[in-house]
C-alpha cells in the first residue's frame, strides 16, 4: 500500500488551489479514497504522480523551464522525503 497524502498536500505540491484539486477528483481524474464518511479525502502518492506526468507539457526546447520541473518533479521534494 502507497503514501496517502491530502488535497491540501496535493495542492501544495502541484501550485493548484485546493478547490481545483477538488475539481479534477469530482472528474475522476485524480483517484481518492475517503476511510470514512466524514473523514477527509486522501489520494495515493503514486496515483498522483502518474497523473501529473500525464499532464506534463513537453518543453524540451526550454533548458530553463527543463530543469525547473525537474527540480519541481524531483523524488526528492515528495511528502515522504520532507518528513
Amino acid at each position: 500500500m502507497g503514501e496517502y497524502v491530502t488535497i491540501k498536500d496535493i495542492a501544495l505540491r502541484a501550485s493548484l488551489s485546493e478547490k481545483t484539486v477538488r475539481k479534477f477528483i469530482k472528474r475522476g481524474e485524480i483517484p481518492c479514497y475517503r476511510p470514512h464518511p466524514r473523514g477527509k479525502m486522501l489520494i495515493r502518492w503514486s496515483d498522483f504522480e502518474v497523473w501529473i506526468e500525464s499532464r506534463r507539457v513537453r518543453i524540451e526546447a526550454d533548458a530553463d523551464a527543463k530543469e525547473m520541473l525537474e527540480i519541481l518533479f524531483s523524488s526528492a521534494a515528495s511528502p515522504k522525503e520532507r518528513a
